[in-house]
């Protein structure tokens, strides 16, 4: 899957579940715009990537496969 697929499909379950990139920042007290890049790619974020995955109920290493095991410990 590309960045950019891989992009979509986060974005799609996010916009299904009513869930915005600034309730993500809020509650992981980061930047909307970091946010975006860790969905987009271009930062790892693996609080982020945690946050994301436990809201959409997903296990992370569907959204991010390269996700360290240590980090994958939620959804």
């Amino acid at each position: 899957m590309s960045a950019q697929e891989r992009y979509r499909f986060i974005r799609s379950e996010l916009v299904r579940r009513g869930i915005t990139n600034k309730s993500i920042s809020d509650e992981a007290a980061v930047s909307r715009e970091y946010v975006f890049m860790v969905l987009s790619g271009q930062r790892k974020g693996y609080r982020v990537r945690l946050l994301v995955a436990q809201k959409c109920q997903i296990p992370v290493e569907t959204f991010w496969p390269d996700t360290p095991i240590q980090y994958r410990e939620a959804a």
